[in-house]
């Protein structure tokens, strides 16, 4: 007779019957016992047996999904989900553990819509022979309750500066754009523990004007990689330093680098490549505190708390085994602990892994929240307690209160004095950026530091110091050791409480930099802002100081002034062009603010409204040029960017494969055509049912051999 030996749910590794195959019994974990993820695909595996010797049996199935009592979907009818790829599979007696786990042809595979996962659920997998005389049930409980959210403010950065190919020459490289960003985050979103509907939004561009150079040492970044991520913390400072976001430098693919480095996270900021998915997801794990996995050349850089997963790791010969049976939620791909490595590490094929999985879980950096579950009893403690006013205290927000009323506020702004710059191990310190400006949070990532900023007013005397926060500089693709003593990105806050005759940077008594208040003012005209073609704007505006102008801002607030964002920075030209994607929409103010390394002067602010526009669609499956095997699943799987504040809801999503419609929503898993060259387009429509959008990708499908 057939039964069913379990179910299996995963949205990228999980644990299942792991005394099987994990010889340490401290490497083990209860079935499905890793946290699933609200708002996220998962694929439910169910392991079909028979328990007679020599038979197999032919078996099909159906899975149930139903939210539970404390859900607060309860009441929706439940959700029946046909097998996924083969609708039959072979039962067998006591099949091979590893082969079971490795192929996916050993079990009825059912995926859970990113939609459906949500709360608190029970599964029911209702099995039969094809042939109706066996029958077999299984019913398993799981939750998803937390909620994680990937929010990324993208610097764009574009290049205008010497070919190094050719010298004597100029070469443009343009800023990649949200498509771009969203494309670059595609595998993120498939290994990291984070809901499908991310959070894109372009905070600023910049244009560099010289190449990445340089060999990085000891698992660190160069120093033009360094001085590039000053630029981008610059970036988010102008943009108010804002909790939640990973700012990511993201570089256009033609931009020079003749490094060694493919991509670089310090203090918070990362930078990379457009297109390059791994970079991303590196500096990512980097920026949620992840150090690198233990296998390459990661040298003293490797986390000494990565555990070996026995049999496939000891701890004498680490090799950052991930510890489990692996799945691509895309592609029903299985990597195994044998050979597939946590993508920390510099050894590939690179996966998630279970200890990656968990230290990701309700990590701050992530945006983690409780949803899905029924009368929450906070709002009795809300309706009951009468004296619910003396506990109210804005910043932190009371556990007793929704967040969400709060976020309706803008949140109180701090004048402070930003001082970005670069520690090298001899102790000298180049100082790249002084900026004085509003930020929302003046929390620095990083650890602290012997080093402090001090502004100095008459007679030296001491108006305001702040600490210099350290973050180790980590590389992506360098292949060239680790550690922690090369140079580092620094970065302070101090209170802006005056104008001050002088800054320095002193460790102790020693003084390793001093800057003295510039002679003569600075002046910015109003700017002008005049609408381009394809929904951009012109900026013009004028400025002057008595020296060179350091740093140049324009930035917009949509709140009649109270909070302020960057659009453009580390400007040099008197002219911008904004894109009104990366604008929100409505009624805005646009100021510029110039630098001169000690001052910051605003302009007049000046009103304008951008109008409403569609989001970015971007196709992150299949990637344009992918060949599949015909006859396999095929997930096709979107994205949509919007503007600032806008929601993705007020849109329709539809799905056309060679012209034809197959499915609507962002995530449509249907099967790969015949062989040939194929075109699947991503539509975006308004609730009128008007196309504004489209994105597409072509792909070849063979025959499987």
């Amino acid at each position: 007779m057939i039964f069913v030996r379990g179910i299996e749910v995963s949205q990228g590794i999980q644990y299942f019957r792991a005394d099987q195959h994990l010889t340490d019994p401290a490497d083990r974990g209860p079935d499905n016992s890793l946290l699933l993820i609200a708002g996220k695909i998962a694929w439910a595996r169910v392991y079909v047996e028979t328990d007679t010797v020599g038979e197999t049996v032919t078996v099909t199935g159906t899975l149930d999904v139903a939210y539970v009592f404390t859900n607060d979907f309860f009441g929706a009818p439940p959700t029946t989900l046909s097998p996924q790829g083969a609708s039959q599979i072979t039962a067998q007696h006591l099949p091979n553990y590893v082969t079971a786990r490795s192929t996916l042809g050993q079990t009825l595979n059912f995926v859970i819509p990113a939609s459906v996962m949500h709360g608190p659920m029970t599964l029911h997998a209702h099995v039969t022979s094809t042939d109706g005389s066996q029958a077999a049930t299984y019913d398993l409980y799981i939750s998803a309750t937390l909620q994680q959210t990937l929010k990324v403010r993208g610097i764009a950065v574009g290049y205008n500066g010497p070919n190094p190919a050719n010298p004597s020459t100029n070469l443009v490289v343009a800023a990649p754009g949200l498509a771009n960003l969203q494309n670059t985050a595609a595998w993120s979103l498939r290994v990291v523990p984070v809901s499908a509907a991310a959070v894109f939004e372009v905070a600023s561009t910049i244009t560099r004007t010289s190449p990445l150079t340089g060999t990085a040492t000891n698992g660190g970044c160069t120093s033009d990689w360094l001085s590039l991520n000053a630029a981008i913390a610059a970036a988010k400072t102008a943009d108010g330093n804002k909790s939640g976001y990973f700012y990511y430098g993201l570089i256009a693919a033609g931009f020079p680098n003749t490094s060694n480095n493919g991509g670089c996270e310090s203090s918070g900021v990362g930078s990379g490549f457009d297109t390059s998915q791994a970079a991303f997801a590196h500096e990512l794990g980097h920026y949620c505190g992840r150090a690198h996995g233990p296998c390459g050349s990661v040298g003293t850089s490797a986390d000494a708390s990565y555990p070996a997963y026995e049999p496939y790791d000891t701890p004498a010969n680490r090799v950052a085994s991930i510890g489990e049976f692996g799945l691509d939620i895309v592609t029903g791909a299985i990597p195994t602990p044998n050979n597939a490595r946590d993508y920390m590490s510099y050894c590939g094929p690179a996966w998630i892994s279970i200890y990656g999985h968990q230290a990701l879980c309700n990590n701050d950096a992530l945006n983690p929240e409780q949803v899905g579950l029924a009368d929450p009893w906070w709002k009795h403690y809300l309706r009951y307690d009468p004296w619910w006013w003396l506990h109210y205290k804005p910043d932190p927000p009371p556990y007793w209160m929704d967040p969400a009323t709060i976020r309706e506020f803008p949140a109180p702004m701090h004048k402070v004095i930003s001082v970005i710059g670069i520690a090298y191990p001899e102790g000298r310190v180049e100082v790249l950026s002084v900026t004085r400006t509003e930020v929302i949070s003046t929390q620095l990532n990083g650890k602290t530091t012997e080093l402090r900023a001090v502004l100095h007013g008459a007679q030296r005397k001491e108006l305001a110091a702040g600490t210099f926060f350290k973050g180790r500089a980590q590389a992506c693709g360098c292949e060239c050791g680790g550690g922690d003593d090369g140079p580092a990105l620094v970065q302070a806050f101090l209170p802006d409480v005056a104008e001050g005759v002088g800054l320095s940077i002193q460790k102790g008594k020693e003084i390793l930099w001093k800057r003295t208040a510039k002679k003569g003012k600075i002046t910015v005209s109003t700017p002008s802002v005049r609408p381009a073609e394809n929904h951009h704007w012109q900026i013009q505006r004028k400025a002057a100081a008595a020296g060179r102008l350091e740093d140049t801002w324009v930035r917009v607030s949509a709140n009649n002034g109270k909070t302020w964002t960057s659009k453009a920075t580390g400007l040099r030209d008197s002219r911008v062009v904004l894109d009104g994607q990366h604008l929100p929409s409505g009624k805005l103010l646009l100021e510029v603010v110039v630098h001169d390394g000690f001052r910051s002067v605003r302009s007049k602010p000046v009103a304008f409204e951008n109008p409403a526009l569609p989001p970015v669609p971007a196709v992150l499956y299949p990637e344009t040029g992918r060949e599949l095997a015909a006859g396999d699943s095929l997930c096709l799987w979107g994205s949509v960017a919007c503007q600032p504040e806008q929601t993705r809801d007020a849109f329709r999503y539809e799905w056309r494969l060679d012209g034809k419609a197959v499915g609507k929503g962002l995530e449509v898993f249907t099967t790969v055509p015949s062989a040939g060259k194929h075109r699947c387009e991503l539509l975006v429509k308004n609730a009128a049912g008007k196309q504004v959008g489209a994105a597409n990708a072509e792909f070849t499908s063979k025959t499987r051999a």
